[in-house]
């Protein structure tokens, strides 16, 4: 009879452990910047994908819509972003990363980059791009579609 899976042998549990302790992590450097983590998830997706719509927002943060809806309007406030509405589709609003929001992603981003450099020590550069590589596979295999780049996602452009 074979045993019952511990819980550390479950790959979900080991990695909310993970990514849990990263966010907590990323959240104490960014708050002595001035920052949310929030903020980041938020700035960080529309430096990537700049003027995509609130629901692309919401899905690409893992944050529920209302909430990306209150932190937009927040960062608006703030003057890091912009809020329009879609040329050619008045249903969707996109948000626009504005110079000062951009300034702020990029004060964010060595704090970010340097938690998961901690997180990947030892790795050789072939380990790393494998667990890229392995965890893109399991986004893809339970149906989680990322967002493209390119101008009709939104993507950096110029």
């Amino acid at each position: 009879m074979s045993r019952a899976p511990h819980l550390d042998d479950l790959l979900p549990y080991l990695m909310n452990r993970l990514v849990g302790r990263l966010n907590q992590n990323l959240g104490e450097r960014l708050r002595r910047a001035g920052y949310s983590f929030q903020d980041w998830r938020i700035l960080a997706v529309l430096a990537a994908h700049d003027g995509i719509t609130l629901s692309q927002l919401a899905e690409a943060t893992v944050i529920p819509q209302p909430t990306v809806s209150r932190l937009v309007a927040s960062l608006a406030r703030r003057g890091l972003l912009r809020r329009r509405v879609r040329t050619g589709d008045s249903r969707f609003v996109e948000a626009r990363l504005t110079p000062r929001g951009e300034a702020a992603y990029r004060k964010m981003l060595p704090l970010a980059v340097a938690e998961y450099r901690g997180a990947v020590v030892g790795f050789d550069k072939a380990e790393a791009e494998w667990l890229k590589r392995a965890t893109l596979r399991m986004l893809g295999n339970i149906g989680v579609e990322l967002l493209q780049e390119g101008p009709q996602a939104g993507g950096r452009r110029g």
